[in-house]
C-alpha cells in the first residue's frame, strides 16, 4: 500500500454526481494510508458531499488512516458547512479538519 496521495475533487460535489465522489474516496481509502482532498473553491457543494466526507473521516479513523483537506474550507464548501449547521456544534477535531484551526492547550 502506498503511503499518501492527493485527490483533486471535481467541481460538482452534489447529489447528481455523489457516486463519483464516493468511488474516488473509497478507492483512495483502500489504497493509501494518508489522503489529502483538494476541493475547488468554486465547487458546487451540497449536504450529500458533507455527509460523504464525514463518513469517510469515520472510516479513515477506524482504519488508522489520515484524511485531511489541502486547504481550509472556503468558498462554496464553507457556505455549505454553515448552511448545514455542522459548524454550530463542531468539536475541536471538526474545526481542525474543516477549517484547519489549531486548538490551544
Amino acid at each position: 500500500m502506498e503511503n499518501s496521495t492527493v485527490i483533486r475533487m471535481h467541481p460538482n460535489l452534489c447529489v447528481p454526481d455523489i457516486r463519483a465522489s464516493y468511488s474516488t474516496l473509497v478507492e483512495a481509502l483502500d489504497g493509501f494510508s494518508s489522503i489529502q482532498l483538494g476541493i475547488p473553491t468554486d465547487a458546487i457543494v451540497d449536504l450529500s458531499f458533507l455527509q460523504l466526507i464525514e463518513a469517510a473521516r469515520l472510516r479513515a479513523n477506524e482504519q488508522g488512516k489520515s484524511l485531511s483537506l489541502l486547504e481550509p474550507a472556503n468558498g462554496e464548501l464553507r457556505r455549505a458547512l454553515d448552511r448545514s449547521g455542522l459548524m454550530t456544534a463542531a468539536t475541536s477535531a471538526d474545526r481542525s479538519f474543516w477549517l484547519h484551526e489549531e486548538t490551544t492547550q
